[in-house]
């Protein structure tokens, strides 16, 4: 027996929508449908720390992509093909669904209060998808998310790589639907707290570390074990250092090569390319600020702090 509760669906993608994917009512950390596979390490797009980041950060509405674009034109077109194939009433709630840590947007539902069928719609240039087992498992993911809350079936409807259009059932898989809620309770509760999950080695990162504790003017002394670490990133910063310097030798030897010419060939087949791009249009702040300094003032945003970390050269080497 499913006991969700249904809240009011802002727009899609607003920062309203992305708040009640955020922080339930509780102010506890929330997941939407498409969090699962990051949460599970399997997302091709969002690694666990980014997932961390975004749910220690306050949610920013983000430009939309061509991906999204696409994905949300098509999808009326896919759900409307998916209630002709299941010969049922599938509609796109203007609610989301929440249980426990997730809340959820669903594409169509057979009923928008009590849905026994769920529709995610996907377009795709990666994938061929002709039956359940090819549905990928960030995919699948998704869905048992969709299932864990509303205890629905759920479908896919895919227009895949070969344009042709799919609905297929996801296959209910109780195991993974109790890990995945095992692991939002975890990864929710160590977000609630302002911490790293326990051995979560992969959110042991410099950016994380840096989101979960404020700088202060304090030293700390580092052990001699540890100095390893210092030179290995002061070696990192030499040798990018150096590639830049042959990188510019080499970009400057071949541009003498080309001359004219927007490619090169070896042996009749082309090698490199060397074309004239657009210039970018920019603002000049620096004439905005000297003319119209009111101006200038009223549209000057200052972005988040941030920590640069940098080696003394009297590190001692060891």
């Amino acid at each position: 027996m499913s006991t969700f509760t249904t809240i009011a669906k802002p727009a899609h993608g607003s920062k309203e929508w992305l708040r009640l994917r955020w922080r339930d009512e509780e102010g506890r950390c929330t997941f939407g449908a498409s969090d699962a596979p990051a949460l599970m390490g399997l997302s091709p797009y969002t690694s666990r720390a980014e997932l961390y980041l975004t749910k220690r950060n306050e949610p920013q509405a983000s430009a939309e992509t061509s991906a999204f674009r696409r994905g949300n034109l098509l999808e009326p077109v896919l759900v409307g093909e998916a209630s002709r194939l299941l010969s049922l009433p599938i509609v796109t709630p203007n609610l989301m669904y929440r249980d426990g840590r997730f809340t959820v947007t669903l594409d169509g539902v057979d009923d928008e209060t009590e849905p026994n069928v769920v529709v995610e719609a996907k377009t795709t240039t990666r994938y061929t998808v002709r039956d359940a087992d090819d549905l990928p498992y960030d995919w699948r993911y998704q869905g048992w998310a969709q299932m864990a809350v509303t205890g629905a079936q759920v479908f896919f409807v895919v227009l895949d790589q070969h344009q042709d259009i799919r609905l297929v059932e996801l296959k209910r898989n109780e195991s993974a639907i109790e890990s995945l809620l095992r692991e939002s309770e975890r990864f929710g509760s160590a977000v609630d707290e302002g911490r790293i999950p326990e051995d979560d080695n992969e959110l042991l990162s410099a950016k994380i570390i840096a989101s979960l504790y404020e700088a202060r003017n304090e030293s700390v002394e580092i052990p001699a074990d540890e100095m390893f670490w210092l030179q290995q990133f002061q070696e990192a910063k030499d040798m990018i250092a150096e590639g830049e310097v042959l990188k510019t030798q080499a970009e400057d030897q071949i541009a003498t090569l080309l001359k004219h010419a927007s490619e090169g060939t070896f042996n009749g087949q082309k090698v490199v390319t060397w074309k004239e791009t657009e210039g970018r249009t920019s603002l000049d702040t620096k004439r905005l600020k000297a003319e119209q300094p009111d101006l200038y003032e009223q549209y000057l945003t200052k972005g988040k702090p941030f920590r640069t970390m940098r080696i003394s050269k009297i590190a001692p080497r060891i």
